[in-house]
């Protein structure tokens, strides 16, 4: 495991460095833009769609000629792979500085997002994160830390409120993975459902990539629950949703800012992925401005591979370019003073930071599955 560890890094490294000797030319200069994911392994899928929303949104600045110091400035996004695994995002993290990055995006959960978090900070360069939803990421008091996503804290009593009062649940599964991310907004939401009147029959944490629920959803299924709340990874939703289908568990599945909205969900779960609820970041789909464009772009693009990240990924890497343009300067420093002062209106709505990186005015949306297809059925902004 050591030897593949220090080829998959050497390989790394000359991959940087073909990169990173290749900045000028002429009368144009390439900036390096980082972005950091799971791109293999059980979130495979969703970790390369927020990197092709992440590529997109360079392709298309690439598009309008940008110059700084008399040199037009060509993007371009460097992938790397952390396999949603915290000490290699940090490993990643300091390649990507060695790199030259200008900024990065990622990484796309909270964990990987914290770990490597330090590593930009102390380098003064802006991390921007699509996913990262723990109020742990933006209380680690680093000026470099974004994200263009609400947080847990804002988007559980939302949920929680709607599950005990719309679906008049009152006996409650909560199962998380444990992650920071899961254990987190499991904690939280079963905090709000509890004040509310419901009743946590079940509360359980299985091993963080846990790919088996049967034993768990027969024990649920004896229970007589009326929902179960499940916090953990994209993948394993599809994984208990098909379950349920298969023990007949009649209980509704929720999920809260997973990313998982999206046809790929379907792709994964098949029919058993109707009648799962799930709440994400953003309004609905068709309320975003340009929608219908980022949807036709992405689809010719990358074919149907789409999560409900995505556009949040797309937003976070528009709004970097936008602070590098707005600046003028490839300064990192100056590019993280500018990204604390940027109103930007993009795909998701208008993006500003306040002091500590978090979005000023989150949005969540609340959907259920129906006939294959995710439909709105409530959203609420923060003010």
């Amino acid at each position: 495991m050591l030897l593949l560890s220090r080829l998959y890094r050497a390989g790394i490294l000359v991959v940087l460095f073909s990169v990173s000797t290749r900045v000028c030319g002429g009368d144009f200069q390439t900036v390096l833009i980082g972005f950091t994911g799971p791109l293999s392994g059980i979130s495979e899928m969703y970790g390369k769609s927020t990197a092709n929303g992440a590529e997109l949104a360079i392709e298309e600045a690439n598009r309008t000629a940008f110059k700084i110091d008399g040199k037009r400035v060509v993007f371009r996004l460097v992938r790397m792979d952390d396999r949603g695994d915290p000490e290699r995002a940090q490993q990643v993290a300091k390649l990507l500085v060695q790199a030259g990055v200008v900024g990065v995006i990622g990484s796309s959960n909270s964990t990987t997002t914290i770990a490597a978090a330090k590593v930009y900070a102390a380098a003064g360069i802006a991390q921007i994160s699509p996913a990262a939803t723990s109020r742990k990421y933006p209380e680690l008091g680093y000026r470099s830390t974004f994200r263009t996503v609400g947080g847990d804290d804002e988007a559980a009593p939302y949920l929680a409120d709607y599950v005990v009062h719309d679906l008049h649940a009152n006996r409650i599964a909560v199962i998380t993975n444990g992650s920071i991310f899961g254990a987190g907004i499991a904690a939280q939401f079963a905090s709000v459902a509890k004040s509310n009147g419901a009743t946590i029959v079940f509360y359980e944490t299985v091993p963080l990539m846990e790919g088996n629920f049967d034993s768990l959803l027969k024990r649920i299924k004896e229970q007589d629950i009326d929902v179960i709340f499940f916090s953990g990874y994209s993948a394993q939703s599809s994984v208990i949703a098909q379950g349920m289908l298969r023990l007949d568990v009649k209980a509704r599945l929720v999920t809260s800012m997973m990313g998982i909205v999206g046809q790929s969900f379907f792709v994964s779960a098949g029919t058993a992925g109707n009648g799962v609820f799930a709440q994400e970041p953003g309004l609905p789909f068709s309320k975003m401005p340009g929608w219908k464009k980022f949807e036709a772009d992405y689809t010719q693009r990358f074919g149907l591979n789409m999560y409900g990240l995505t556009p949040f990924s797309y937003d976070a890497t528009q709004v970097l370019i936008a602070a590098v343009r707005q600046a003028n300067s490839l300064n990192t420093g100056r590019i993280v003073e500018t990204l604390h002062q940027i109103r930007h209106r993009g795909l998701t709505g208008l993006i500003s930071f306040d002091a500590k990186g978090n979005l000023k005015h989150p949005s969540f949306t609340i959907y259920e599955a129906q006939n294959q297809k995710w439909m709105a059925l409530k959203s609420h902004t923060l003010r």
